[in-house]
């Protein structure tokens, strides 16, 4: 059963975060839901604990809230040998096409990835470490409905950015906002988290 990741004390010091782990949890839950009515068809994603084929030249769009959770995670939650690693890997970003906060095979900040990451799923076989299965393989790209899904996550997401009402944020889902306010991730500088997370390690 999906879970809700919860930091009381970052989200008691930083407003914004709440609706993005919010968001996650949603993402998470509905995911669940929905591939709980595949799987009574017989249908199941390959994806399994330790795949990370995806990983390795991962095209991952993602919001300012997403993006933000991260460097906050990274920054002052991530510890010990992980966060050495993984800054060393901000520092280096630009040397390769893998994800940054993939540490010995799995995610170093799995509680708050991407959406994307959340929700990209396939079935049939997993995915082979050179695939691009958009290209190999889009039949077993896993859809997720937009009505219990799609619109229900985006809503939670999109209070990051303050509409003035509910009709003025359905507009904005309907018109594309959140895939025109998404950047791909190697179009990040990954420096500027590696550098936050020097800012509280000297503060330490």
């Amino acid at each position: 059963m999906a879970t809700r990741f919860s930091h009381p004390q970052g989200e008691a010091q930083y407003a914004w975060l709440k609706p993005i782990l919010d968001a996650f949890y949603i993402s998470d839950a509905q995911v669940e839901e929905h591939l709980g009515k595949l799987a009574r068809k017989g249908v199941t994603p390959a994806c399994h604990k330790g795949c990370h084929a995806c990983c390795l030249r991962p095209t991952v769009p993602f919001t300012e809230p997403e993006l933000m959770a991260i460097s906050w995670y990274a920054s002052e939650v991530l510890t010990g040998e992980a966060r050495a690693t993984v800054k060393h890997r901000l520092r280096n970003h630009d040397q390769t096409l893998e994800c940054p906060f993939l540490v010995d095979r799995a995610c170093s900040i799995y509680p708050v990835r991407p959406l994307i990451c959340r929700q990209f799923l396939v079935k049939g076989e997993p995915c082979g470490v050179d695939e691009d299965i958009t290209d190999t393989r889009l039949d077993d790209v896993i859809p997720l409905p937009r009505d219990t899904v799609i619109r229900p996550v985006a809503m939670r997401l999109m209070d990051h950015y303050k509409f003035k009402s509910a009709t003025a944020k359905r507009k904005a889902f309907e018109a594309g906002f959140i895939a025109q306010n998404a950047r791909e991730m190697h179009e990040y500088e990954w420096n500027t988290i590696a550098d936050t997370m020097d800012h509280f390690d000297n503060a330490a």
